[in-house]
């Protein structure tokens, strides 16, 4: 009767434990337990489980994941193809990749068992909400929504600041990823989650009426000359690429008379830091605010 009532009172563990989650692609995925053994396969994805203080369940990232320089964890490879005999070796519980060209890799996971879950938010409230969402997979839905809110909190803090400025008052704002020579350019109009950066930090996107392929399109140095940017922003990828890019870009012979250029309003930013939609969405737009209006 005793063993009866035990196993009675486990089974009652794990349906307590069991949930269903619907991730960012709309897949519906059943989870029996919190999981313990995590894989990502999309730096992206890591800033959420830093900010939520779930960085141990993490065993493995890609090669590109700067979370392996200061965690002992195991390198997995490329984000496409994932290294599927890599993964199976670490055992993972569940696997987390990002949207779009990583989509192939579902069913290859899914042929050996493994649970995948997509995280793809490209807008604030689409950070918030996973926030929420990947606490929930770890149960800790209360930990969870109290860091949401406070994400929230933070970037409606600055919002809030800059929603007053009269339109003529904010800097018109160049987002400009070299890519080779400064003809060949990216930035980033409306649908990215950094058009949204720009504005909630008091800025105008020069970009914002175009979109492309996540909000990302290439321009023609012509572009830049035709919208007069006053503040030029250029990621850069390692030490001492700051003063490279913004080299670059003072130094290219056509921009000298932009209102940037002559300014001297070229700022270097972390690429690394603004390349995906995350928790870090705080710190880019508190960058972007001090660099705005040098708070």
């Amino acid at each position: 009767m005793r063993k009866l009532i035990f196993m009675l009172f486990l089974l009652m563990g794990v349906a307590l434990y069991a949930i269903s989650v619907i991730d960012d692609l709309g897949r519906y995925i059943e989870i029996d337990n919190p999981p313990e053994r995590v894989i990502i396969a999309a730096p992206g994805v890591t800033g959420f489980f830093t900010y939520l203080g779930l960085e141990n369940k993490i065993v493995g990232v890609t090669d590109w994941d700067s979370f392996a320089l200061s965690h002992e964890v195991e390198k997995i490879g490329n984000l496409i193809p994932l290294n599927i005999e890599k993964i199976i070796s670490l055992n993972p519980d569940i696997v987390f990749l990002t949207g779009g060209f990583q989509e192939s890799e579902i069913p290859k996971l899914e042929q050996f068992n493994i649970k995948a879950v997509v995280i793809n938010p490209n807008t604030f409230e689409e950070v918030f909400r996973d926030i929420s969402l990947i606490a929930a997979i770890f149960s800790e839905e209360k930990r969870g929504s109290e860091l949401a809110n406070e994400f929230r909190k933070k970037i409606l803090e600055i919002a809030k600041k800059t929603f007053s400025i009269p339109l003529d008052k904010k800097p018109r704002v160049f987002y400009a990823m070299i890519t080779g020579d400064v003809k060949e350019i990216w930035t980033c109009g409306t649908g990215s989650f950094l058009n949204q950066a720009i504005t909630y930090a008091g800025g105008v996107n020069v970009a914002a009426p175009y979109t492309g392929n996540n909000g990302w399109f290439p321009v023609s140095p012509e572009f830049v000359l035709d919208t007069q940017p006053e503040i030029i922003l250029v990621p850069f990828y390692y030490d001492g690429g700051d003063v490279e890019v913004v080299n670059k870009i003072m130094e290219y012979a056509p921009f000298k008379e932009l209102p940037a250029i002559k300014d001297g309003r070229v700022y270097a930013v972390d690429g690394n830091l603004f390349a995906y939609a995350n928790p870090d969405f705080i710190k880019i737009i508190e960058n972007l605010y001090s660099i705005f209006y040098g708070e």
